[in-house]
């Protein structure tokens, strides 16, 4: 596995509606490697960038059905990590 192979990974940031209790993360797993690093925020990081859902609609629609929720109930927002805080301030990503 290269350098960038390691680096430069698919990424979504979600951030849920206020009036979602919350992600179960448990169930989530499959989808990525994930945190929560603010309330109803969510950073998922693709396990491989030869990953299916490093298609956002295929990721969308993933999402979709395990969680249940609609796009009217999340915004999600795609990038090709890696995210640092330096980037995260940048971007205004948090």
């Amino acid at each position: 596995m290269g350098i960038n192979n390691v680096l430069h990974r698919r990424q979504y940031k979600i951030v849920i509606d206020d009036t979602i209790n919350g992600l179960n993360l448990d169930t989530l797993g499959d989808l990525g490697i994930w945190s929560n690093p603010k309330n109803k925020h969510y950073l998922v990081t693709l396990r491989s960038n030869e990953d299916p859902n490093t298609d956002i609609g295929k990721f969308i629609k993933a999402f979709e059905k395990k969680t249940g929720l609609t796009s009217d109930n999340f915004t999600i927002q795609s990038q090709t990590g890696p995210l640092t805080l330096q980037r995260a301030v940048d971007d205004e990503w948090f």
